[in-house]
């Protein structure tokens, strides 16, 4: 059941697994029944950044990807966690039923129109977005793989608990921690497919992972790009 009338939709204008047809089109239907929309480029920025608006839009239903992912993303802010619907998974009869409107609702061609322009002005290039762990703490149990995999310093242990510490530390479209995770409590809601994504786990077969193997490349890369960085201080002009 629906919980408020303000409804908060989440384009995540980088990437392709929330359609934006999809999202202009339940923008325009809830706008004609008298709801108050707003349409966030990308939520996940959003709680990265831990913005002022995050208090309230916790009292909104927000639609946008897996509702595991959504809990955990609010948790890590400290926020309550929003009534949360599923766009990335459900249909748009599916949507429209649980928002309260009828199924075969007809669309408004004209402010489809115009929030599809919308959307279009927020589009964004992958690597330019918001990539990074957030962990399902009612399946984490605190072992630490995470934090002893990761070479960039996102995690943290506090009070032997595991924390994402640093977001802005984490290497774009990278989700080799999530996989040395035995209890698939690390979600990176922007990753393709289940459970990782943060969806229900029976959406792919169990992960089998070779953590050396991952730490090996993970290391190889930090180096890579420490001897870049040193290469570039050394031919740098001398003023």
């Amino acid at each position: 059941m629906m919980q408020s009338d303000r409804i908060t939709l989440c384009a995540c204008a980088s990437r392709t697994f929330i359609n934006k047809e999809k999202v202009a089109q339940l923008a325009a239907l809830l706008e004609a029944a008298g709801k108050e929309v707003e349409i966030v480029p990308d939520l996940c920025e959003w709680i990265e950044n831990k913005s002022d608006r995050l208090k309230e839009i916790a009292t909104h239903t927000v639609v946008a990807c897996h509702p595991r992912a959504i809990k955990a993303l609010f948790e890590w802010a400290e926020q309550p966690v929003p009534h949360t619907l599923d766009m990335r998974a459900n249909d748009m009869p599916t949507l429209l039923t649980a928002l309260g409107l009828p199924a075969d609702s007809e669309m408004p061609a004209e402010r489809i129109a115009v929030y599809r322009t919308q959307l279009e002005g927020l589009s964004r290039q992958p690597g330019q977005d918001a990539w990074f762990p957030t962990i399902d703490k009612s399946r984490c149990i605190d072992c630490g793989k995470c934090h002893d995999f990761c070479l960039f310093g996102v995690y943290a242990l506090e009070e032997k608990k595991v924390v994402v510490k640093a977001p802005h530390n984490c290497k774009n479209n990278c989700p080799a921690c999530a996989r040395t995770c035995p209890t698939q409590a690390i979600i990176f809601p922007k990753y393709a497919q289940a459970p990782i994504n943060g969806g229900e786990a029976s959406a792919e077969k169990a992960i089998s992972i070779d953590t050396a193997t991952l730490y090996n490349t993970a290391l190889r890369e930090r180096l890579a790009a420490r001897r870049a960085s040193v290469s570039l201080l050394k031919n740098r002009p001398k003023a």
